[in-house]
């Protein structure tokens, strides 16, 4: 195959180009997806479905950005700190949903445990609360968690992801707005809770 001789700086500029080379970005994500994975895997502790995905979510990246990739840079040393930031994401999302489960834990009065609430119910509540926060889209999510589950302040939220405070005012507005249409199933659950 003609590709397999290519250096990385010559598949950035046939990614480049008009053409939009999507053969070489096949063969190089062939040739180096393993080995990422594997790096994920020994670097943070993942299992492999989280390895696969920041591997996957990488590629992704990197094709979303091919225009704008120097060709003096190494493919692969990109591809690696690509990886790493995102591995690095995931454990502060890790953190953060940890920080909350304590939070909660914590603030959780202790009249709750003496009922039946805790069995299948209050499980089943976490779950699907972690899954629509999850399932946010991304700037959302980190803006709803900044918020909620480490406590910042719509400017700080604003100054540490770059944005203006009327974008993070937006973003939290329409968070809350989702995350009651996924959750709604449990508003008669959260007014008895709040009743004791």
């Amino acid at each position: 195959m003609v590709y397999d001789s290519q250096s990385d700086n010559d598949r950035i500029s046939s990614m480049n180009n008009t053409t939009l080379d999507e053969r070489a970005f096949k063969v190089f994500f062939k040739e180096n997806f393993t080995a990422l994975c594997g790096f994920c895997q020994y670097k943070f502790g993942f299992d492999i479905t989280i390895a696969k995905e920041a591997v996957h979510t990488a590629f992704i990246r990197l094709w979303e950005n091919r225009g704008t990739v120097s060709p003096v840079l190494s493919l692969k040393a990109y591809m690696y700190k690509i990886v790493i930031n995102i591995s690095l994401d995931i454990l502060k999302h890790r953190k953060v949903k940890e920080q909350h489960e304590m939070y909660v834990v914590q603030n959780t009065p202790a009249s709750l445990y003496n009922h039946d609430y805790e069995s299948a119910d209050f499980k089943e509540l976490k779950n699907d609360i972690d899954n629509a926060v999850s399932e946010l889209p991304e700037q959302m999510r980190k803006v709803f968690e900044l918020s909620r589950y480490e406590g910042l302040k719509y400017i700080e939220i604003a100054n540490h992801l770059g944005i203006s405070v009327k974008t993070v005012e937006t973003q939290m507005s329409r968070a809350l707005v989702k995350l009651r249409q996924k959750l709604a199933i449990y508003l008669p659950l959260y007014f008895l809770i709040l009743s004791f």
